[in-house]
């Protein structure tokens, strides 16, 4: 249980292979028992109207052995061609050890993007990390700023900010 790739893979095949008979509005849930003290839960839903579309789903699965794991997601489409997609996981094992991870991506109806991605994880004998990387790109003029924080125990805590143009050159970050 220490991934959840396959996890987000079969949330995101279920909910776009989901029919419903309302093409305006639906939601399917799910819910499984192992036969040992676990199971599994999912719940898709998803929403259209006249300013955009919505999808979301979660996706829930525990062994009933101390191993249990989360993943949720949710897609936005805006009838202006914006969009934002967001997704969360987290999960647990036996041992004690954890681990999350998020993402967000979103673009606005001009083109210019957010990108953001991060990760914890927790165990004894390694302590406490995380990751995050942040990536803002300008449609207009191409240029973007990326940033990183990480925090791990033997290494403290270390940031970087880069600003760079259209071609990958690295450029003066704009003032606060």
């Amino acid at each position: 249980m220490k991934s959840l790739s396959p996890i987000f893979a079969a949330l995101l095949a279920l909910s776009a292979g989901l029919a419903f008979a309302d093409a305006q509005a639906g939601e399917r849930r799910v819910v499984r028992t192992n036969g040992q003290g676990g199971g599994s839960a999912t719940q898709l839903e998803r929403h259209a109207g006249q300013r955009g579309s919505l999808q979301r789903g979660r996706v829930m699965v525990a062994d009933g052995q101390g191993n249990a794991s989360a993943a949720r997601g949710a897609s936005l489409q805006g009838s202006d061609g914006g969009s934002l997609e967001r997704r969360a996981s987290r999960s647990r094992s036996d041992d004690g050890s954890r681990q999350s991870e998020r993402s967000l991506s979103a673009t606005g109806s001009q083109g210019s993007s957010l990108q953001s991605n991060g990760n914890l994880t927790y165990s004894a004998e390694s302590g406490l990390s995380q990751n995050r990387s942040t990536r803002l790109t300008n449609a207009a003029t191409g240029n973007s700023l990326q940033g990183s924080t990480s925090y791990s125990r033997d290494g403290g805590l270390t940031r970087s900010v880069a600003c760079l143009d259209a071609s990958g050159a690295s450029i003066a970050c704009p003032s606060r």
